[in-house]
C-alpha cells in the first residue's frame, strides 16, 4: 500500500467555507494478496483487549473471537487477484484506517464489526480512529469495481448522523478513545471520513466531484473531514 498524496483542501477554491480542516488522501494498493495478509494480521491482533477492564475484556473477547474467525476464513483467506464486492469494502475501510494511523498520527480503535453487534440492515459506521486533535473519527467505506462511490459514502455519513448512529457508538467508544475525545464527541466535536475506491486516472476530477457534492457541504460544520480515495 502506498500513500500517493495527502493534501489540505482550501474550500475557498470551491467557493465554500469550512469551520474545520478538510483533507484529501490518495492511496494505492499495489499488491492485493499481500494487502489481504496484512489485514488478516491486523484484525487477528487482539492485544487491544488487554487495555480494557475485566468485564469489558470478557465481553469483547467473546464477541471478537467469532467475528474474527468468520472474517478471516470466509472473506480474507479466499482472496486472490480478484477483488469481490465484500472484500473490496473491507479493503477500502482498512486501508483508509491504516492511512490515518500510520501517516496522520491517529490512534488505533479496533474495527467496528469486531466490537459492535451487527443488526439487520446497515449497522452504521465501518471504522473509527482518534485524531491527533483528540477527535473521534467516524468512517464509512464504499467499494465499486467500475465507479467512484464517493457520493454514496458521503450520503451515507449524512444519513447516519441524522439517525444518530455516531452517538449510538459512544457506549462502546468510551472503552477505546481518550476521555478528552469522548468529551469532545459529547459536545458535538467529531470528525468524519468518506473512504471510496477509485476507478480511472482523473484523480483531481474525482476528488473535486466529491468535494462539490451537495451532501459534502452538510459536513463542513465539523472540525475535521477526510476524503480518502483508494486506487485498487
Amino acid at each position: 500500500m502506498e500513500i500517493l498524496s495527502i493534501d489540505i483542501v482550501n474550500m475557498e477554491d470551491y467557493g465554500k467555507t469550512s469551520k474545520g480542516l478538510v483533507y484529501k488522501i490518495h492511496v494505492k494498493i499495489t499488491d492485493v494478496e499481500s494487502r489481504a495478509k496484512e489485514i488478516i494480521q491486523s484484525i487477528s491482533n487482539k492485544s487491544w483487549i488487554n487495555n480494557l477492564g475485566v468485564v469489558e475484556q470478557m465481553s469483547y473477547a467473546a464477541r471478537a473471537e467469532k467475528t474474527i474467525v468468520k472474517l478471516v476464513t470466509q472473506i480474507f483467506e479466499k482472496v486472490d487477484d480478484t477483488v469481490t464486492e465484500e472484500f473490496g469494502e473491507y479493503l477500502v475501510s482498512e486501508s483508509a484506517r491504516d492511512s490515518l494511523i500510520n501517516h496522520m498520527d491517529h490512534k488505533f480503535i479496533p474495527l467496528a464489526e469486531i466490537w459492535k453487534e451487527k443488526i439487520t440492515g446497515n449497522p452504521g459506521f465501518d471504522f473509527h480512529t482518534e485524531s491527533s486533535a483528540n477527535l473521534i473519527t467516524f468512517g464509512e467505506a464504499k467499494y465499486s469495481s467500475n465507479s467512484n462511490p464517493h457520493t454514496i459514502a458521503i450520503n451515507q455519513i449524512v444519513g447516519f448522523i441524522d439517525d444518530k448512529k455516531d452517538i449510538m457508538d459512544f457506549v462502546h467508544l468510551k472503552n477505546f478513545a481518550s476521555d478528552e475525545a469522548m468529551q469532545k464527541a459529547i459536545n458535538g466535536e467529531k470528525a468524519y471520513v468518506a473512504a471510496f475506491s477509485i476507478n480511472g486516472q482523473q484523480y483531481e476530477r474525482i476528488f473535486r466531484t466529491a468535494i462539490e457534492s451537495d451532501c459534502f457541504e452538510k459536513l463542513l460544520e465539523y472540525p475535521e473531514l477526510y476524503l480518502i480515495g483508494v486506487e485498487i
